[in-house]
């Protein structure tokens, strides 16, 4: 009940850790996150192999197509408080 949680009341545990991303140089993490909670709006699956995955175009559009804001982030709320985060996550 104190997690942050989304928009839609669902709560959030940690997605990603940022501090990992740049130390192992895996920006596909990032875009994998989007995608997954594009997915996620759309109510579809998707797969992406490695090697052999889906293009930072098809991402983006995905993102687009499930109505999110250009840069895929949210607004996050304190679970504490009900309040709004300052930033966008």
């Amino acid at each position: 009940e104190d997690m942050p949680y989304l928009p839609d009341g669902t709560p959030v545990d940690i997605m990603l850790n940022p501090l990992g991303v740049p130390s192992r140089m895996n920006i596909g993490q990032v875009l994998e996150l989007h995608l997954g909670m594009a997915a996620r709006a759309l109510g579809i699956h998707v797969a992406s192999p490695v090697f052999d995955g889906a293009r930072e175009e098809d991402v983006w559009s995905t993102i687009e197509e499930a109505g999110m804001a250009r840069d895929a982030k949210t607004v996050l709320y304190d679970g504490r408080s009900g309040e709004p985060f300052d930033n966008r996550v």
